[in-house]
């Protein structure tokens, strides 16, 4: 692309994650796309909705981002208007052709240095429902910019079609990296923060690398470097990098107890399901009590911010020890405390971050103890301008790392879904079988029982 006239912007730190993600993905350049889809009972008048989506490039920012390499370094802009045309309309007879159709879209590149950050179809299922598909550059949006970006988009048709006056502004995405890119040019930021880390990182030692395949990986890795004090193997191989999206619903009634469980106590999906997950972890691997996610966070803390496209989110550390005699509801409450601490020090560039992990634990490029990266996704019904929708994410057949899991309340089934990309080299369907049934009844066990000992539950579970 030619360099464009106007104000030009280096990447921020959270974007300057994604093409750390992609210089580690050799060959499959999806890896750093965000392809989901909204499906609604509602008929959506598809000229409209057209219409309805030209407005929103004009008021959400981001969609009208590009991308050119000068020097070796991705660079941005705005364009200062963009409109989009002949939005496809697709027609599946089928579920499956509907997955399968959106699934090879999703598994295509995003041209993103020849002006394509996004692309976007319409469609109607086989059973006569609408839907809004659309596949992201993850430079240009985060998952909450994309939840942010479907509201939007159907407030502006109900507006069109009502006659009624347009929903309040976004947020402006060039505002947000203004002020990232100040605070990454003052040095001082980064030595307090990298204090705080060190000092989190040297509380518990080391942490080790506990799988959700069981202790085998650590092992071989102990053999073949003839090492058995090695808490972080080697997982990187951008060859064998086939990955597969595995999906599991917990059943409604259990799923209900725990969504009263969340509102009654006042717990966030995010610590509550990760609990869930941590014991199933602990329990197959020797029982270990030390379990290391990284939490994928949405940095968003201002309305504006929001109400704002782009890509703010940030992986956090969040490692907990917990002993087998704390209670699940203390538990809850220390990885509330872990969360909170991760929060007040969320500016700190990840990057800079995993490079101190690399100077303290003398790491290899490739080596790492985090189990997952882990993310809950706050969707509510009535979050899409009170339309009833059913949320849609498609796999995108390779991916740079081993799990990725994400959690959150399925509007359309009104259950609890837990979904996990997987690299199938490292992580088999089996797997995550495994982990998904264990994470549910340890959810289920421990809110029933909010007394009960951790190590009760993994007898149990």
């Amino acid at each position: 692309m030619k360099k464009p006239i106007g104000t030009v912007y280096e990447l921020i730190p959270p974007q300057e994650m994604i093409q750390f993600m992609l210089k580690y993905s050799f060959f499959h350049k999806q890896v750093t796309q965000i392809p989901e889809s909204i499906i609604v009972k509602k008929n959506i008048d598809f000229d409209l909705m057209e219409k309805a989506f030209n407005i929103e490039i004009e008021r959400n920012d981001c969609l009208r981002l590009r991308f050119f390499k000068e020097k070796g370094r991705i660079k941005q802009y705005f364009l200062p208007e963009y409109r989009i045309g002949n939005i496809p309309v697709l027609n599946f007879k089928s579920e499956q052709e509907r997955i399968d159709t959106l699934t090879a879209d999703a598994r295509k590149p995003i041209r993103m240095l020849k002006g394509e950050t996004f692309r976007v179809k319409f469609f109607r299922t086989h059973d006569n429902r609408c839907g809004v598909y659309v596949n992201m550059h993850h430079l240009v949006m985060d998952n909450a910019a994309v939840f942010t970006f479907f509201a939007d988009l159907f407030a502006i048709y109900d507006s069109l079609k009502e006659g009624t006056a347009m929903p309040k502004p976004l947020g402006k995405y060039e505002d947000i990296i203004k002020k990232e890119l100040a605070y990454v040019a003052d040095p001082e930021n980064f030595k307090r923060e990298e204090k705080a880390y060190r000092e989190f990182m040297e509380k518990d030692g080391e942490p080790l690398y506990l799988g959700v395949e069981g202790p085998k990986f650590l092992e071989a890795e102990r053999i073949k470097r003839k090492n058995p004090d090695i808490k972080a193997p080697s997982l990187f191989d951008p060859i064998h990098d086939k990955a597969e999206l595995t999906k599991y619903s917990i059943p409604y009634d259990d799923s209900q107890k725990i969504f009263k469980f969340m509102e009654e106590n006042g717990v966030s999906g995010e610590c509550l399901v990760q609990l869930g997950m941590r014991l199933h972890v602990s329990k197959i691997n020797n029982r270990h009590n030390d379990t290391y996610f990284i939490v994928l966070c949405p940095r968003r803390r201002t309305l504006a911010e929001k109400r704002a496209g782009g890509t703010l989110a940030a992986p956090l550390p969040q490692r907990i020890v917990l002993p087998e005699t704390t209670t699940f509801k203390e538990a809850l409450e220390k990885m509330a405390e872990v969360q909170f601490w991760a929060f007040r020090h969320m500016d700190y560039p990840y990057l800079e971050y995993r490079t101190l992990q690399q100077k303290m634990y003398n790491y290899p490029a490739a080596a790492g103890a985090s189990t997952m990266m882990f993310s809950w996704f706050p969707l509510e019904a009535g979050s899409m301008n009170k339309w009833e929708y059913e949320f849609e994410g498609y796999s995108l057949g390779r991916y740079i790392m081993v799990l990725y899991s994400f959690a959150m309340k399925d509007t359309h089934s009104r259950c609890l879904k837990l979904s996990c990309m997987h690299r199938t080299k490292f992580v088999s369907v089996e797997d995550i079988d495994s982990f998904h049934k264990g994470t549910a009844n340890a959810l289920k066990l421990g809110v029933e029982n909010p007394d009960m000992t951790l190590g009760e539950i993994m007898d149990r579970i």
